[in-house]
Parts: C-alpha cells; structure tokens; sequence
C-alpha cells in the first residue's frame, strides 16, 4: 500500500507538467514576405485548456529577434494584469494588439509602416501553467517601382525591333515578364519571333509583320510585389519609308531651286541698275543726243586702255549706244561711237 501511495504522489506531482495549460493552434513557425510601407497581422490566437483553473492571469510577451541586434531579447510588447506595456524599440509608434484585450485568447498584433530594418524573427508568448511559443519570420522588402518601356529599331513590315523594360529599385531579385494584351487588357502570349534579349528586360521581335501591332505590358515582379509598363506598337509599310525618303529628296531639290531662282533675280537686278547707269553715263557722253532709254544692255569684250563697254539696245530698233563705264572708278572722257 505504502508503494501504491508513493506512486500516486508522484502522478499527481507530475500532472501539471503533463497537461497542456496553453496551447496556440496552427503552424508553429510561420514564413512571410512582406512589402515596405505595407501593415501585416502576426496571428497568435491561443487556447486555455479546461484543466488550467489556476488563478494567476495570462500573460504575453511579443520579442523580436534580429541578427543586428545580438544580446538580450527585445520585448517590444507585452501584456499582464490587464495592461498593454511597449517596450524602448522603432516599433512602439507602429504595433498594436489586435483585440482591445489580448487575455481573451488573442495575442495577434498589427505592425504598420514595415520598414526593411523590421526584418527578423517574431516570436508570441503565453504564459498561464506553462508557455507557448509561437515563431513568425518577417522578411520586408522594396517592391519594384514603375519601369519605363520603350522600343529600339525600325517599325516598318520586315524590320526588328527590341522592346526594353528596366525598373529602377525594388528588392533583387527582380524578373521581367512580356506579354501582348489581348485590345489592351488582360494578359497574353507572346507572337511568333518574339524572342528573349540578353538583358532580362529586353524583348526582341524579327521580321515585323502586322500581327505583330498592338499593345505590350512588361510586368516586374519579385517575392513582395510587382508593377507593370504598357507600350503600344505601331508599324509603317516599307512603302511609306520610301515614300518619306523620296518625299524629302524632292523637297530639298525644290528648295535649291527657290534658292537658285533668288540669286538669278538677284544678279538680274544688280545688272539693270548698271544697264541704267551706263545709259545715263551714254546721254552725259554724247550731249543728250539719245532720243529713247536703253531696254537692253549687253557687254562687250572690247576693251581698250583698261576701259570696259557695255551696248545699250533701244526697245523699238536696232540703234545701239555705247556706254563707257571705268574701271576702277575713273571716268574717261571718250565719244560714244555711233554704231
């Protein structure tokens, strides 16, 4: 009897450490990935065993754990007797208990504004007759920004071209994705001769044809998000090309020959401004004995003593005046010859 009795003690001694006071249901490590300025909700509900009818109250402690924060853990929050108590962390302003109060079997919180420094391991306590543990790894990260689109090559009916796709920031690694949109929504497949560029954003289209016309998306993805660039692609016949390059061929042509026909009026006025003059230098020789103006003029070839002629030929007959014009501004006194 006095075995039995040992033994029976030695249960009831054992008991409490057999019976699960507090239990958190569901996984007991949770992996997630998380996008920077997003909030999450780390998940803690528990569960108090019937047989825990001891009177201290719940407690629950939230600890983060960071490689560049090695020492002592880091109790950021945590609840006892009924009060909600921060601890000196970047994570006060920002966690909170989801419910008003987290003794009534829920320890999850919320942290808003994550931050790549909030990366690290978060574990949730509770204590009643025993603790639980339960372990969520948070790793925040930079989804890719916006990424710009545009194409390099000839769009015209046979030709190539390269669509690229490059996104400035965001979390490595990054992966590029194109697809034709089916009237500009949805996703798509890509048509034929698409093939990938060397670069991951770069998409290379051979032999250009009219299938090939529409609009392209480029999505950007990594493990928290992704963003997309949409860029439309319109072809030219080769016809038009040629059309284009003859077109400005024949304008350039024209305008040489505007050019030309404005040096030629040019040089035709400058000439009649020196008929006129040597009209008049001709009526000064001869005494005023012309009885019509000159219409015509012509130059000569002769010559003489460094002085050089210059015919005027009346409009109405074949009466022609020679008009002395001197070189280097010299007059010479000589008679117009009558011819």
């Amino acid at each position: 009897m006095a075995g039995h009795g040992a033994t029976l003690l030695l249960l009831l001694g054992l008991l409490p450490a057999v019976l699960v006071a507090v239990r958190i249901p569901g996984k007991g490590r949770e992996v997630l990935y998380l996008a920077k300025g997003d909030s999450v909700k780390l998940g803690c509900p528990y569960v108090l065993e019937p047989e825990d009818n001891g009177p201290q109250g719940v407690g629950i402690e939230w600890i983060q754990i960071t490689p560049e924060r090695p020492g002592p853990e880091n109790v950021f929050l945590s609840y006892q007797d009924h009060h909600v108590n921060y601890g000196s962390s970047g994570l006060q302003d920002r966690v909170a208990f989801v419910q008003t109060d987290p003794g009534q079997r829920d320890a999850s919180i919320r942290v808003a504004d994550l931050q790549e420094s909030d990366t690290g391991t978060y574990q949730c306590r509770v204590k009643k007759n025993t603790v639980a543990v339960h372990e969520v790894i948070v790793t925040v990260q930079e989804k890719p920004p916006v990424p710009q689109c545009w194409s390099e090559g000839e769009l015209i009916e046979g030709g190539s071209v390269v669509l690229r796709c490059f996104s400035r920031g965001g979390t490595a690694p990054l992966a590029y994705q194109w697809a034709k949109l089916a009237e500009g929504y949805g996703g798509g497949r890509l048509p034929a001769g698409a093939l990938q560029g060397r670069s991951p954003g770069d998409l290379v289209i051979r032999s250009l044809t009219w299938a090939h016309a529409g609009t392209y998306q480029c999505r950007v993805t990594n493990r928290v998000g992704y963003s997309v660039c949409q860029l439309n692609l319109s072809l030219g016949p080769r016809g038009r090309q040629a059309g284009i390059i003859v077109g400005s061929i024949l304008g350039s042509l024209l305008l040489l020959s505007l050019l030309g026909l404005l040096i030629w009026a040019l040089i035709a006025r400058y000439q009649r401004k020196e008929c006129q003059r040597a009209c008049s230098d001709c009526r000064s020789s001869t005494g005023g004995t012309m009885p019509r103006p000159c219409t015509a003029c012509g130059h000569h070839s002769y010559s003489p003593h460094g002085i050089s002629y210059m015919q005027c030929q009346h409009g109405d007959s074949d009466e022609r005046a020679a008009a002395l014009l001197c070189n280097e501004g010299i007059r010479h006194q000589v008679a117009c010859p009558g011819l």
